[in-house]
């Protein structure tokens, strides 16, 4: 306590003083005044950074872009019909991750930059084990404008709301909650319930499911919210497990 006293009257005599001296005062205003005009070139980088990184990773999902636009004749409500229907597997592949993501996501950037090293090694240090199957890739941006996007309604909100599409995401909310993925406790309860519920308004991004048509399985095998790990090579590794069904994803003994 007596250590604690000493402390605040050292404080409140540093007070006192600059109260009393009045001089310092402008000094002080002045040297803060330095202090934000100094900082804010690095505070500029950053928020610049940020934006690049936005912007790359904008781009890198674009090449597997399925639009919203047209509707119900739209690409994305085409691709979530044939997995639905099994066709996806000649119209896509008999594997695939399926992201949905948006512009301003800072997860999206992380999963980015997973899928693309991921992508890189794919035929190397990263080749899956299950299959001799390409990479494949497929997003859907979930704050895409199109021209049926209104004031009241966004173009992502009419996909879910269509018939088919809200039966696809609790379908594969259920897989996910049986999935070892989950059982391992590595994905959330309220994370399945959001997407259970496709409601536009508390959607997550990047959702990421894999499709999968081999025996075993047949459309939605996989649920993730977002890619974990501390290097890119270490989320790119947990990508590779998704594919293969592997360590996290699979049963414990």
């Amino acid at each position: 306590m007596n250590i604690l006293k000493a402390i605040g009257a050292f404080f409140v005599r540093i007070g006192r003083w600059i109260k009393d001296t009045a001089w310092v005062q402008p000094l002080l205003i002045v040297g803060a005044i330095f202090a934000v005009i100094f900082s804010i070139p690095s505070i500029t980088s950053w928020i610049e950074g940020l934006a690049e990184d936005a912007k790359s990773s904008e781009k890198y999902y674009q090449k597997f872009q399925r639009s919203l636009a047209g509707g119900e004749t739209s690409e994305a409500d085409k691709l979530i019909a044939d997995i639905q229907d099994g066709d996806a597997k000649s119209s896509v592949g008999d594997k695939f991750f399926l992201v949905f993501v948006s512009e301003d996501c800072s997860a999206c950037s992380e999963s980015k930059e997973a899928f693309e090293e991921l992508e890189k090694r794919w035929k190397s240090t990263l080749a899956p084990s299950s299959d001799d199957l390409p990479f494949k890739l497929v997003s859907i941006f979930t704050d895409e404008e199109t021209d049926e996007t209104t004031s009241r309604e966004t173009a992502f909100q009419q996909f879910l709301n269509r018939e088919g599409n809200g039966e696809f995401f609790s379908d594969a909310a259920l897989v996910g909650r049986d999935s070892y993925y989950h059982l391992n406790g590595h994905s959330s309860e309220s994370d399945l319930d959001t997407l259970e519920a496709a409601d536009p308004e508390n959607f997550l991004t990047p959702t990421i499911l894999l499709i999968d048509f081999s025996d075993d399985y047949g459309g939605v095998s996989e649920v993730m919210f977002g890619v974990t790990g501390d290097t890119k090579l270490q989320k790119a590794e947990l990508l590779r497990d998704c594919w293969d069904h592997a360590n996290k994803f699979e049963g414990k003994e």
